[in-house]
């Protein structure tokens, strides 16, 4: 049979159905209850006389308990209830007497309508012993149980040898209400029920309700006849009520039920998780089975016992998948920036998701589009699933595994996703970061037909259970496996993280694009006076050729050249390579410009070290040695092939670039008459422009020129070549530092201390401001962290002078990761508490400059203070 609904199956509504049978209870006991303070028998059992020999059950109403039963047992009686009070629950008392004969029985004592309870049973002699060894054999055995499963089974092992039932069961609920039987003891022969499930019918929520508050019951004997309390209901009306009664009569429908399993004698322990109800611990007999009081009581502690060792692994297993969970969250936190986050590149990050939440696909829903790996939904389903969860709260996560449920196109695709957990990020645009669970076809073997649990007898409309119990197999579709409690935590701390990285990135856009409008004003406006600056030298050199020029080709000529230098200039200015901005390149490139390669280096001499000019340095420079270039090719040393240039130069401390030009071997060389604009060019720019030194001297034998540019316009030369990285990178991104760690708790410090020293940092502690000063003081440090809050005074102020001198640092907080910080340390790295190398390792990576030592500063300077 398949079927495609929720597997919880409730055909008959039990609801409004007794648990048990009011004013009634099973007849193996006496039960009294008494008024208070005075202790006056106000209800008695009918059976009475069975433990008290010859007394009327009627003759008992009315008179004090101390009439009937003995002043110790009494006493033993009033102490018990006084722990009872306080407990909530019913108490036991061992080995008591009702008279003056040897009988002996066990009590129980409970607080109920302002009446004490009182239940006598018959104790079963010789078989205390066996809940000592009941709970020995568990302590023992529960340490070496490596899993919950092993765990079970060997409980219900346990409780089978110690009590001597045919079959011991440990019974789970599950989150539909339906249980399962999952660890089972049974007599060789018998029937096995392990790995059934069973309706949620089959264990009403009243009935589970009652097993909460009570922990253990007992049915020795389910042929029995029900036994009467007297009287019927009390002077307001209503019957005893006996929810906490260890003799309760139970409902005709459950006796049937376990009639029709072929049960005589039950005995039923809840286990608990906190103030849930986990399961039970059920145990049949096919005959009559008496437990006695001292057992009953090691049964019902052993189910204690077991609870919270059942909760402590469960809660252990958990811890490691929220831990593991929680290591990938850092991680995803870690590698992610506000410029780089799941919405940007999903693929980098869709590991780290995948361990944090298992899933069988992945995706991201944002600016109208999903971008996901894995299985995914149909592209055409995408649209109306948006839409469907767009209908949801949008500060919550939204979480099914079953979708079709809810969304009834998720049908269609539920072999994709039948589970769907989705985090939304935005309150505006919907976006979504979501997981999709594949469907997992379940055979859910029942422990009989649910759909016939329970039936009502159509002519006398009773309720009647089944009477198969045969295995029973249901094939369940469009179910994934269901998100757990964990995972559901870990999404939600998820969405919270993505908030802040999310808003952070708003921010920076926010900001970067201020900075860029900034930037984009001041460019135009250095542009325009830029621009304007070349257009008055383009017009000055035109105005200065055509006073020179003899004719419209020659000023043509002239002013193309000019132009052209001042061009090529430009071009070496802006050109990418660093090099490009040498002395050198400037004369080479001059050069070149009148003699070609192979004559260059003949006759042309070029010595000095290697000098990079500024851009000021470098324009005035290109047109000094335009002029000198070219009145050497068309009258100097270069106009005759065996001219011989010269060109010198060198940095002096304090002056600058001197430069030397000397020509020799041309044309005899005599004074100008008159001064063109080559030679105010050549003599008056340096001096006009760089406020430097020129000198010209007209030799007979050569030109001979020198120029001193200002150390402000000329600089060294370096080279940077590329480093080997492979072999460059160090181990670690922090070994070798020192470090000045600033943090109030001494366990954290000495824990991050060893941490940090394990990895090869030196590290020095201080615990407050003052101790931090001192130490900066007195010791040089690569890096400082900075504890945010440190015993009620913040670190800002230190920061702030950290900040001015420009020495690296970090904050550290316990607090959230910028809760407290001002903006204006938004650039510095922060580290949440507890220290993790890792984030340690990936901040201090952020910092520029850890390789150099500072200079002395206001906070490292009087050493001897």
């Amino acid at each position: 049979m398949t079927t495609e609904f929720n597997l919880s199956v409730a055909p008959v509504d039990c609801a409004q159905e007794p648990i048990h049978i009011p004013g009634t209870i099973q007849p193996h006991g006496l039960l009294l209850g008494c008024t208070l303070p005075d202790w006056t028998i106000a209800h008695v059992s009918a059976n009475t006389s069975s433990f008290l020999a010859d007394v009327d059950p009627q003759s008992l109403l009315g008179r004090p308990l101390d009439s009937v039963l003995p002043i110790e047992t009494v006493h033993s009686v009033r102490n018990q209830l006084q722990t009872a009070m306080l407990s909530g629950s019913a108490e036991r008392l061992d080995c008591l007497a009702l008279d003056d004969s040897a009988h002996r029985y066990d009590m129980t004592v409970h607080m109920v309508d302002g009446l004490a309870v009182i239940e006598a049973a018959p104790s079963v002699m010789g078989a205390g012993a066996n809940g000592v060894t009941l709970l020995r054999g568990l302590a023992g055995r529960l340490r070496r149980a490596p899993t919950v499963q092993r765990l079970l089974t060997l409980a219900a092992q346990q409780v089978r040898a110690v009590t001597g039932y045919d079959r011991v069961m440990i019974y789970r609920f599950l989150p539909d209400e339906s249980g399962e039987v999952v660890a089972e003891a049974v007599r060789y022969g018998s029937d096995s029920y392990l790995g059934l499930r069973y309706p949620a019918t089959d264990i009403p929520a009243q009935a589970r309700e009652l097993y909460r508050r009570q922990p253990l019951r007992l049915i020795p004997d389910v042929n029995y006849q029900p036994v009467p309390i007297l009287p019927g209901r009390s002077p307001e009306g209503l019957p005893l009520n006996l929810g906490l009664a260890a003799l309760r009569s139970v409902s005709p429908v459950h006796i049937q039920y376990l009639r029709n399993m072929n049960v005589r004698a039950t005995l039923t322990v809840s286990l608990m998780r906190g103030e849930q109800l986990w399961g039970l611990i059920a145990c049949h007999h096919s005959e009559p089975h008496y437990l006695s009081g001292a057992l009953c009581s090691a049964a019902e502690l052993f189910g204690q016992m077991l609870s919270l060792q059942i909760d402590v692994r469960e809660q252990q297993q958990e811890q490691q998948r929220v831990t593991d969970a929680q290591h990938a969250h850092d991680q995803l936190l870690e590698a992610m920036s506000p410029r780089d986050t799941v919405f940007e590149d999903l693929n980098r990050y869709a590991g780290m998701l995948h361990s944090m939440i298992a899933c069988d696909g992945v995706a991201v829903w944002s600016n109208g589009r999903l971008n996901g790996e894995g299985v995914l939904p149909p592209d055409d389903a995408v649209g109306e699933l948006i839409a469907f969860l767009g209908q949801k709260p949008v500060d919550r996560i939204y979480a099914t595994s079953s979708l079709a449920e809810h969304f009834a196109p998720a049908a269609s695709f539920a072999d994709l996703a039948s589970g769907v957990l989705a985090i939304p990020i935005s309150r505006v645009a919907q976006d979504y970061l979501l997981f999709f669970r594949r469907e997992v076809i379940q055979t859910v073997t029942w422990g009989g037909n649910p759909d016939k649990a329970v039936q009502r007898d159509p002519v006398r409309g009773t309720l009647n259970p089944r009477s198969s119990f045969e295995a029973w197999r249901e094939t369940v579709r469009g179910h994934a496996r269901p998100w757990t409690t964990s995972e559901l935590r870990v999404a939600e701390t998820l969405r919270v993280a993505l908030l802040g990285v999310i808003l952070r990135r708003t921010e920076l856009i926010a900001s970067e694009r201020q900075q860029a409008q900034d930037s984009q004003s001041l460019l135009i406006a250095e542009l325009n006076h830029r621009v304007k600056n070349v257009l008055s030298l383009v017009l000055a050199t035109t105005r200065q050729s055509a006073q020179q020029a003899t004719s419209v080709e020659e000023f043509t000529r002239e002013v193309e050249r000019r132009i052209q230098a001042l061009a090529s200039a430009h071009d070496q200015i802006n050109a990418p390579a660093g090099a490009s901005t040498q002395l050198r390149a400037l004369l080479e490139s001059e050069a070149r410009a009148w003699i070609g390669r192979d004559e260059l280096d003949e006759r042309i001499h070029f010595s000095g070290r290697a000098v990079t000019l500024d851009v000021r340095g470098y324009q005035t420079l290109a047109l000094v040695l335009h002029e000198l270039m070219t009145n050497a090719a068309k009258y100097g040393a270069l106009s005759v092939p065996e001219g011989q240039l010269t060109v010198s130069w060198q940095l002096v401390e304090g002056r600058g670039l001197e430069l030397e030009w000397n020509e020799s071997g041309g044309p005899e060389v005599k004074p100008p008459t008159r001064r063109g604009f080559g030679s105010i060019v050549t003599e008056r720019t340096v001096p006009f422009e760089l406020q430097g030194d020129a000198r010209v001297e007209f030799r007979p034998e050569g030109l001979f020129a020198r120029f001193r540019i200002p150390p402000q316009h000329v600089s060294l030369a370096t080279e940077q070549p590329q480093p080997d990285v492979a072999r460059a990178r160090p181990a670690s991104p922090i070994a070798g530092l020192r470090l000045l760690l600033v943090e109030d708790s001494m366990m954290i410090a000495l824990d991050a201390q060893t941490m940090l020293e394990d990895a090869g940092v030196k590290v020095e502690i201080a615990g407050s401001l003052s101790d931090a000063r001192r130490a900066l003081r007195l010791d040089p440090f690569d890096l400082v962290i900075l504890d945010v809050n440190l015993a009620g005074e913040t670190s800002l102020g230190i920061a702030a002078e950290l900040e001015a001198e420009q020495h690296p640092f970090l904050f550290a907080t316990g607090y959230g990761a910028r809760t407290a910080i001002p903006e204006r340390f938004d650039q510095v790295p922060v580290v949440t508490k507890p220290y993790n190398l890792s984030a340690l390792g990936y901040a201090i990576g952020q910092l520029p400059g850890l390789g150099r030592r500072r200079e002395r500063s206001p906070l490292t300077d009087n050493r001897g203070a």
